[in-house]
C-alpha cells in the first residue's frame, strides 16, 4: 500500500515519465556540509549587490568566419522527464539517477528504497507491476532522446516496493568501519536492515544470463540487467551507464545499509569492479563515473571527514596530499593500462551553486544577482565562489586540467546541476549562460535536475537553445568565437554544420537595466535575423524579423536568439 509519502532531510520530486511516477531525490547536503565547514572557520560569503555600466550601446562581435568547435547535443539533457516533456523541451538525453536509484532491483522492476529521504522505506516510484526501467527506456526512446541508467553497485536492492518494509535503528550517519572490510561502524551494524528491507546486488552473474529472473531472485546481477537492455533494445539503444549515485554520500543517505565512510581505495575498487562487469556485458557501453555530489567529494573521500570535519583529512594525507577526484582519475587510467580496456568513458560529477539561496526559489534582488553572478564558477578562474567554498571553482577547466593530466581521451559529463529560481526570470538567464558555458567549453553531456517545467522562465531559457520555434528548431553545432564590449550582457553564438545559419543568444544579466544590443557577424552578409526572444519572467518564446542595422532591445533579465541566413 502506497501512504502519502513523507519527506526527511532532503527534498523529493516525484516527476511523471509515460504515465508513471519516478523518484528523484535530490542529493544535496548542502546545508550540513556548509555547517560543518562554517564551524571549521570556513566563511560563508553573504550575496552582495553589482551593478554594470552602461548597457545602452553594447556591441556582441561574432567571428562568423572562424571554423568552429562541435557543441555535443547531450549537453541538453534532463532527468526523469516524460516523452512530452522532451519532446516540447528539445531535451536529447534523459537521466535515470537520483538517491533512490543506487537501491533499484531491476529483476523486481518496480522497488526501491527512499533511504534518508523517507525514513529509509521501501517504496514503488512506478507501475503496480512490471518493469520501470524499461518503460522509462521505452519512453525515452520514442521521444528520440538518449537514456542514460543509473547502475546500482551499493551492494544491496530493495527486496520489495511495500512501504512498510523499513530500516529501523539507523544513526544520523555513519562513520569508519569498525576494522578494515568490515560494514559495520561503531555502534551500528548494518546486517540487520540489509536483511530486512534489501537483496544482495552483485557486478556479476556466475552462471548463464536470464533475460526476466523471477522477482524476487536474490542477488540480483548488474551485468545481467545490461545483457537485458542489450537484448530487448538491440546494441546501442541503451548505451550509458552511470556507476551509482554520489557513493561519496552513501554514509548519509544510505545509512542504513552502506554505513562505513569509503576512503580513496574503496570508492575506486568499487568503479573498477562495476564498470569491468558492464563492459564484459556490454563492450560498447559508455561508462560514466565516479558520480560524485559536488566540491567536497572532488578533494575528498567521505573517510576525510573524520572527528574534525576535514581538517586533518587522513587519508588524503596518506595519498600524498592529492585531491580525491584527480587521484581517482590517474588510478583508473592505470588500471585500464594494464587490463588494456577502458573502462571509463565519461567523468561524471554533479555541480550545484552553494551561494546563499541560489538554488531554491528565491527572487529577491540580492539573490537574483548572485544567482546569474554565480555561473561564473563555471568558467571563470578570477571568480571567488561567493559562498563557504571560498576560492576559484574554475570548474570546467579545472575537471578538463585534471582529465588531460591523468586520463587524455576521458569525455566530462555534469549529470546533474540546477541554478534555482526556475520561475523567476533570474533562473532562466541563468539556465541560458549554463548551456551556452557547457557549449563553448566543449562539456560532452550535462543533465538537469530535474526537468524545468515547461511553461516556465527556465524552461523557456532550455527551449530557446533546443525547440524554439515549437518545431524542433535548435541552436547550432559549432559554437563561434564571440566577443561583448560591456559587462552584464553574455553571448553566445554557433553555426549550422549542415545549412551554415549562424544562431546568436544574448543575455541580458541586469536585473534593473534594460540593455541595447548591436550584433556584428563577421563574414555575413545578411540584413535581417528572426529574432525569438523571452522577456524576462516570461514562459513564452516571441518571434518578430529584425534588421541587422538596428539594435536588439533587451529588458532586464531578457534573453533573445538570433537566427541568421547563410
Amino acid at each position: 500500500m502506497n501512504r502519502t509519502r513523507a519527506l526527511g532531510a532532503l527534498l523529493v520530486a516525484v516527476v511523471a515519465v509515460s504515465g508513471l511516477a519516478v523518484a528523484a531525490s535530490h542529493p544535496g547536503l548542502l546545508k550540513r556540509i556548509r555547517a560543518h565547514l562554517a564551524a571549521a572557520g570556513q566563511p560563508t560569503a553573504a550575496p552582495a549587490s553589482v551593478s554594470f555600466g552602461d548597457l545602452t550601446d553594447v556591441v556582441v562581435t561574432v567571428d562568423g568566419g572562424a571554423p568552429g568547435t562541435p557543441i555535443s547535443p547531450l549537453i541538453y539533457g534532463v532527468a526523469g522527464a516524460s516523452a512530452a516533456e522532451l519532446e516540447a523541451l528539445g531535451a536529447a538525453s534523459n537521466r535515470w539517477g537520483g538517491n533512490p536509484a543506487s537501491t533499484y532491483n531491476w529483476v523486481n522492476g518496480h522497488a526501491w528504497n527512499a533511504a534518508r529521504d523517507w525514513e529509509f522505506r521501501n517504496a514503488n516510484y512506478g507501475p503496480p507491476s512490471g518493469s520501470a526501467a524499461d518503460a522509462f527506456v521505452t519512453s525515452t526512446l520514442g521521444a528520440a532522446a538518449t537514456p542514460v541508467l543509473t547502475i546500482p553497485t551499493i551492494g544491496y536492492v530493495a527486496r520489495n516496493d511495500d512501504n512498510d518494509t523499513r530500516s529501523l535503528g539507523v544513526p544520523a550517519q555513519g562513520g569508519p568501519a569498525l576494522a578494515p572490510g568490515s560494514q559495520a561502524i561503531k555502534g551500528y551494524d548494518p546486517s540487520g536492515n540489509q536483511l530486512r528491507i534489501a537483496v544482495p546486488s552483485l557486478p556479476r552473474k556466475p552462471g548463464p544470463f536470464v533475460d526476466e529472473p523471477p522477482a524476487n531472485s536474490s542477488p540480483v546481477y548488474q551485468d545481467e540487467w545490461v545483457h537485458h537492455l542489450v537484448s530487448r533494445y538491440g546494441p546501442n539503444a541503451v548505451r550509458f551507464f552511470e556507476m551509482d549515485n554520489e557513493p561519496d554520500l552513501w554514509p548519509y543517505t544510505h545509512t542504513d545499509i552502506h554505513p562505513v565512510e569509503p576512503t580513496y581505495a574503496d570508492l575506486l575498487a568499487n568503479f573498477e569492479t562495476y564498470a569491468a562487469a558492464v563492459k564484459v556485458a556490454d563492450p560498447s557501453a559508455q561508462v560514466m563515473g565516479p558520480v560524485l555530489s559536488g566540491w567536497t567529494g572532488y578533494m575528498y573521500s567521505p573517510a576525510d571527514a573524520g572527528t574534525d570535519t576535514y581538517a586533518t583529512h587522513a587519508d588524503r594525507t596518506a595519498h600524498g596530499g592529492e585531491a580525491f577526484l584527480p587521484w581517482w582519475l590517474a588510478q583508473v587510467a592505470a588500471h585500464d593500462r594494464a587490463t588494456g580496456v577502458r573502462s571509463l568513458d565519461y567523468l561524471d560529477v554533479h555541480y550545484y551553486p552553494q551561494g546563499q539561496g541560489v538554488y531554491s526559489p528565491a527572487a529577491d534582488q540580492a539573490t537574483r544577482e548572485l544567482r546569474i553572478r554565480s555561473t561564473r564558477s563555471l568558467w571563470d578562474p578570477t571568480y571567488k565562489d561567493e559562498s563557504w567554498i571560498d576560492d576559484s571553482v574554475d570548474l570546467i577547466p579545472r575537471l578538463k586540467g585534471w582529465i588531460n593530466a591523468n586520463y587524455p581521451g576521458t569525455k566530462l559529463a555534469i549529470s546533474e546541476y540546477h541554478w534555482g529560481g526556475e520561475k523567476d526570470a533570474s533562473g532562466a538567464v541563468a539556465e541560458a549562460i549554463v548551456l551556452g558555458t557547457f557549449g563553448r567549453y566543449g562539456v560532452d553531456m550535462a543533465s538537469f535536475w530535474t526537468v524545468p517545467p515547461v511553461m516556465s522562465p527556465t524552461g523557456a531559457a532550455f527551449r530557446l537553445y533546443r525547440n524554439y520555434d515549437g518545431r524542433g528548431a535548435a541552436f547550432g553545432d559549432l559554437s563561434l568565437p564571440v566577443r561583448v564590449n560591456q559587462a552584464g550582457v553574455s553571448a553566445f553564438a554557433a553555426r549550422h554544420s549542415q545549412g551554415g545559419e549562424a544562431d546568436v543568444v544574448i543575455v541580458n544579466q541586469s536585473v534593473d537595466q534594460s540593455a541595447s544590443v548591436r550584433v556584428a557577424l563577421a563574414g555575413s552578409t545578411a540584413g535581417h535575423a528572426d529574432e525569438y526572444s523571452v522577456t524576462g519572467g516570461s514562459a513564452e518564446i516571441v518571434h518578430t524579423s529584425i534588421s541587422l542595422a538596428s539594435a536588439v532591445q533587451l529588458a532586464p533579465m531578457s534573453i533573445a536568439l538570433l537566427r541568421v541566413a547563410a
